[in-house]
């Protein structure tokens, strides 16, 4: 097949969700199939790893979406009806390179990634069209509305949550639509009944992540990961330093708390305290899990399922989590992952993990077992490559 990908941010390097699961996909069927991408670049710089992306790639098409064109975007859109991210990334020029790519490489099929750029492929007639929303976005703002004591940020998320449910039945336009969990799909299928929805979950690279034992983990090292300028995760260290931590630290005094992710804002940083280290970006996200004792994920709002907790599952290293953050990862609580909601319930299971090494192996091992038997990209690949091929028999 010659499957066309359309994405609203370049898919590499592969250091945040979004981009991490268009590329591990694309890397999958490359070797079955022909991966044709076009993407918005939003800098001159970006376009250097349109090199590393035509190793899997038969084609990239970069359209350039400057920020003061999507500022300008959402200025105007404040006298309209449209979501704010939508509105972001309107481009003229995106309408027409998309309509040259399918003229030039005539795919068999269409596979847009996320609701923000539905607008793009909802009208293409002509050849089978997957909408891949990964999360319901609905959900995620509802969510994160109710989360806010700023009357302002409330209102503001209160806006662009009517706009995204008056923008989301565009979802019915499409073949097929993909979320990642089973949370995501139930309330989306309450939001819309002709909207034919199927399950493409998040998944984890198991070569990449691969138990070698070579590195020694500290008994009292807890770390939380992920891409520090999302909100949800800024929330979450703050949730986590503020409120889990010092509960932790009453019970177990060497334990010590890694923040570890890219492009933690001024909030994030002065985290950072005698036993508490943020971290920045790291190159190897992997070593780090292994010197821990635990993961954390203290997630408040959100949608979806997190890498935060498929890859330290992957390595056998155990996890506490919020029910957000457990959502969707098909890990049994209490035998696979430890579950918490509040602070002192998060905080007892750390200190349960802390104190029981024995309790850490077997629930890290166990994990590791359904994560590495469920959850590699290969199999996730598998299931959206089923997808496509009834889609494109039924046009046949």
């Amino acid at each position: 097949m010659r499957i066309l990908f359309l994405t609203s941010r370049i898919p590499y390097p592969p250091h945040r969700g979004d981009k991490l699961k268009i590329w591990n996909l694309m890397k999958q069927l490359a070797p079955r199939h022909e991966i044709f991408l076009l993407t918005f670049v939003q800098s001159k710089e970006e376009v250097r790893f349109i090199a590393p992306l035509k190793e899997v790639c038969k084609d990239v098409q970069t359209v350039h979406l400057p920020l003061w064109k999507s500022l300008w975007n959402c200025t105007a859109a404040l006298f309209g009806g449209e979501p704010f991210q939508v509105a972001y990334y309107r481009s003229s020029a995106m309408d027409r390179s998309l309509r040259q790519t399918i003229d030039r490489f005539q795919p068999d099929i269409l596979h847009t990634h996320l609701i923000r750029m539905a607008h793009y492929t909802a009208e293409e007639r002509n050849l089978p069209r997957v909408l891949d929303m990964t999360d319901a976005v609905s959900l995620y703002l509802s969510r994160f509305r109710d989360a806010q004591s700023n009357t302002f940020k409330k209102w503001a998320l209160g806006l662009e949550l009517k706009r995204m449910q008056e923008y989301e039945p565009i979802i019915a336009r499409f073949d097929r639509a993909l979320v990642c969990s089973e949370t995501d799909r139930e309330f989306l299928q309450r939001r819309g009944s002709g909207f034919k929805l199927d399950l493409l979950r998040n998944g984890v690279d198991l070569d990449a992540f691969s138990i070698n034992g070579e590195t020694e983990s500290d008994p009292y090292r807890i770390i939380f990961s992920g891409n520090m300028s999302y909100y949800p995760n800024i929330d979450g260290a703050k949730f986590l330093v503020h409120e889990i931590f010092p509960l932790v630290k009453r019970s177990v005094q060497q334990a010590r708390l890694y923040i570890v992710g890219q492009n933690p804002p001024a909030q994030v940083a002065s985290l950072a305290s005698a036993d508490v280290t943020v971290t920045g970006f790291v190159p190897d996200i992997r070593t780090e899990y292994l010197k821990s004792a635990l993961a954390v994920s203290p997630i408040r709002f959100g949608a979806g399922t997190l890498n935060k907790v498929l890859e330290p599952s992957a390595l056998g290293i155990p996890v506490v989590s919020t029910s957000i953050g457990w959502e969707g990862l098909g890990l049994e609580k209490d035998k696979e992952i430890l579950v918490a909601n509040d602070a002192r319930g998060i905080a007892d299971a750390i200190i349960r993990l802390l104190k029981d090494s024995t309790l850490r192996l077997s629930m890290g091992q166990q994990a590791a077992r359904k994560v590495r038997a469920t959850s590699g990209w290969e199999s996730i690949a598998g299931g959206l490559e089923t997808i496509y091929t009834q889609l494109v028999e039924k046009t046949r």
